[in-house]
């Protein structure tokens, strides 16, 4: 079968709708919570960031 051109390019840029999807409902984290897991990332990148550094910096 072959196709128009003209029909092709139309086709081409048809917009598709995206199905709606909801977002979950945020989970509830206490102040105390929240910064314990801000202190635990900031250890962690301290640690990777001194395994990716190299030994000798000259």
């Amino acid at each position: 079968m072959i196709m128009n051109p003209e029909s092709f390019m139309e086709n081409k840029y048809q917009v598709v709708p995206q199905t709606a999807t909801k977002k979950p409902a945020k989970a509830e984290v206490s102040d105390a919570e929240f910064r314990r897991r801000l202190k635990n990332i900031s250890e962690w990148r301290k640690k990777r960031l001194a395994q990716l550094r190299p030994k000798d910096s000259r």
